[in-house]
């Protein structure tokens, strides 16, 4: 029998000031996120970045979280409604884990097995389209370290980038389409990278270039609702330094009403479960910046979450698989 694991970056336990902490420390510690040593990370994260960051992320959170008594944050109400629907309508169980944080793997794959005693295989489902150092390979290594510790009764399976699959990009645009009236320009979000690492990837070839699979994401994207790629920008966001990719979402999309731009729709096909990163940093701050400059209509498309079409996407991408 197969199940069905849905990996995600992770998100914090609570808005609660000492769950952010601990949340910026783990993540930021990881050197395959931040491209620096491991030790370096880990002081650097747990020293100083998690203790100043924590009240102000705490802030944002209480504004975009999903429901204080039930005690899930967006992205993890909406991994664990997607993980339900694709069980219910599949037949197969499916069980969620994070990078950071819990629910984490190794209690995941404990679950699968206990709940099927004759499973054989584990379909591993990250919620990341794209190819990325900091998402991909980093929970690659970290799935292998825990499932190699022990003797599993299954083997695992992968399931590698699909940003060009023709069910995902339905799935994103068939619910895109109505917000795409009366606007002036389409705008693309993406995680921004450090240069160091889309140079890695690039020179690996397609199936590690970030920029690559991006583009093309967004090139099916307008090809499939007949708009001219002219008539989008691409952006990029959570920056955390200059030799990031630009231009930057909470700067520079400040600049378009300026030039006649000032009705535009947003949409980050890389975050298919809203998160901070969605409903704060573009909603809300985004949202601001562009009015605050002039700009006349802005419209957010949310992400993909528990919807059936993406239950209907996952599901063929991992047939493909």
């Amino acid at each position: 029998m197969r199940g069905i694991l849905l990996i995600n970056v992770g998100t914090h336990a609570s808005s609660d000031p000492s769950d952010v902490k601990k949340f910026i420390a783990d993540m930021l510690s990881d050197p395959f996120l931040t491209g620096k040593p491991e030790w370096y990370s880990k002081l650097l994260a747990k020293y100083i970045i998690a203790p100043i960051s924590k009240s102000r992320v705490s802030r944002k959170y209480r504004l975009i979280w999903h429901n204080e008594e039930i005690s899930a944050s967006p992205l993890l109400y909406h991994m664990r409604e997607l993980a339900q629907k694709l069980e219910e309508q599949k037949g197969v169980p499916v069980e969620i884990a994070r990078r950071y944080g819990k629910p984490d793997v190794a209690s995941a794959f404990r679950e699968l097995e206990r709940r099927c005693p004759l499973l054989h295989e584990v379909i591993l489902f990250p919620l990341y389209p794209h190819y990325a150092q900091s998402t991909t390979q980093t929970s690659k290594e970290m799935i292998g370290n825990i499932f190699y510790k022990h003797p599993h009764s299954f083997r695992l399976k992968f399931v590698q980038s699909y940003y060009d699959h023709p069910a995902f990009i339905h799935a994103l645009t068939t619910p895109a389409k109505p917000y795409l009236e009366d606007i002036d320009k389409l705008i693309f979000s993406y995680h921004s990278l450090p240069l160091s690492q889309i140079e890695t990837g690039w020179k690996k070839g397609k199936e590690y270039d970030y920029l690559y699979q991006l583009k093309e994401t967004n090139r099916l994207f307008c090809e499939k609702l007949k708009i001219d790629l002219h008539d989008s920008f691409l952006f990029y966001s959570s920056q955390r330094g200059k030799n990031w990719l630009t231009p930057f979402l909470d700067r520079d999309i400040g600049d378009l009403p300026s030039l006649g731009w000032k009705k535009v729709a947003l949409i980050a096909p890389g975050f298919p479960i809203d998160n901070m990163e969605t409903l704060y940093d573009m909603d809300i701050k985004v949202r601001k910046l562009f009015m605050d400059a002039g700009g006349e209509k802005f419209t957010f498309i949310p992400a993909l979450n528990s919807s059936d079409l993406w239950v209907d996407a996952i599901w063929k991408i991992i047939e493909r698989s």
